[in-house]
């Protein structure tokens, strides 16, 4: 069974538990899409306490996370993704608006989501986007895109190998990312992203985020190439000081444009 089969199976479970709750739809309605446009490679700065392939990454009290959340922002990110999935990454759906009260930037729900009340819990908790992988929900993407845009929340729609790219001739989603790792080994290779992205591109018009992997302002730079914006997780969450790590990783997005 592959990682990401393990993580799955536990999600499933959780989707059980929230069937038959009622939440109440309150998506935010800021655009991680505008945001990530324009001139040089934007980041999404990414609140991750834990992975499977790393381990604990930091252990942070709620006001830490805020203050985090709000050193993001002053480094220059365009967006903050926040990941939710509670046993193996120690996420919170409840972090999504504790951290979106502290920035005036688009917040991005990052979890497996593959059910549409999960969705509907997204938009209780206020996030602007969410991700959806696609190994994860395969053919149910362009359902839950436009279920997720019927409650006012972007898409990030994931690939991380060419079979998905079929996908967006049917799903519309507001960005697409490719994962940089292989959710099955959990290896890491950048050039990932720099085979699919014109791909990716000669499909969609929507901003290309390349996923994982980014481990300082060099990787910036070598994405720059085909990639709008890189989400940054475990090189930011292990940053003795983020606000810097966030703007030296700005910096070389703009300067390769």
């Amino acid at each position: 069974m592959s990682v990401l089969d393990e993580i799955l199976s536990t999600v499933r479970e959780r989707v059980d538990e929230l069937r038959g709750r009622e939440f109440e739809p309150r998506a935010g309605d800021r655009s991680l899409r505008r945001a990530v446009e324009g001139d040089g490679v934007a980041v999404i700065a990414e609140i991750k306490p834990s992975s499977p392939s790393e381990g604990r990454l930091r252990r942070e009290t709620e006001e830490a996370l805020r203050e985090r959340a709000r050193a993001y922002e002053r480094g220059g990110a365009a967006g903050i993704s926040v990941l939710t999935e509670p046993r193996y990454f120690d996420g919170r759906p409840e972090y999504v608006p504790l951290v979106r009260e502290e920035v005036d930037l688009p917040v991005l729900r990052k979890d497996f989501i593959i059910d549409p009340v999960q969705v509907e819990e997204s938009a209780h908790y206020e996030a602007d986007a969410i991700l959806l992988i696609a190994e994860a929900v395969g053919d149910r993407a362009p359902e839950l895109i436009d279920l997720a845009h019927e409650h006012g929340m972007e898409v990030l729609l994931e690939l991380d190998r060419r079979e998905h790219l079929r996908l967006l001739d049917d799903a519309r989603p507001d960005l697409v990312g490719v994962n940089n790792r292989d959710l099955r080994t959990l290896e890491v290779d950048l050039n990932r992203t720099l085979e699919l992205g014109p791909e990716v591109k000669g499909r969609t018009d929507a901003p290309l985020v390349a996923e994982s992997g980014v481990s300082g302002p060099e990787d910036v730079r070598r994405l720059a190439r085909v990639a709008d914006a890189v989400l940054v997780g475990t090189y930011l969450m292990r940053a003795r000081d983020p606000e810097s790590a966030v703007r030296g990783l700005v910096e070389a997005g703009r300067s390769d444009r």
